[in-house]
């Protein structure tokens, strides 16, 4: 495993340890926070977020209703894979849950930082069309 995705997942895993310490966090299982369109949000992420998505969980195609590709019956396809903007949100308490989002994220910039890599914040669905230009250019 190399070090840039071996930091994002013990980012992964401090947020988990987070919400678990203690935190007013709790999933309600309706499964909005993957219906995109319904719910009036876009996931964000980073290209190395992008990159542990994809690898675990391909990159199925977009779903004509706005929802996550990787949702299917309900459920999160692709779950060792969330990005940590998935792992932190909660309908519970959406104040807290974005604190927690915001203090994961800023670990992630640092790995950025830590590693030279770019810093390539967007859209999942940009990152999406971005991947399909490579590939197509690629062939």
């Amino acid at each position: 495993m190399d070090a840039t995705r071996s930091g994002l997942l013990e980012i992964y895993r401090l947020a988990g340890e987070e919400i678990e310490a203690g935190s007013n966090l709790v999933c309600k299982l309706s499964g909005l926070c993957c219906r995109f369109r319904e719910a009036g949000h876009r996931l964000y992420l980073t290209a190395v977020e992008y990159e542990e998505m994809a690898r675990l969980g391909g990159t199925p195609p977009a779903r004509k209703d706005g929802a996550c590709p990787w949702l299917v019956n309900g459920l999160c396809a692709n779950r060792e894979g969330r990005a940590l903007a998935c792992r932190t949100y909660f309908c519970s308490d959406e104040e807290e849950a974005g604190a927690v989002t915001e203090r994961g994220h800023a670990r992630i910039r640092e790995l950025h930082e830590k590693y030279g890599l770019p810093y390539v914040y967007r859209s999942l669905e940009d990152h999406r069309n971005f991947d399909s230009r490579i590939s197509s250019e690629v062939v």
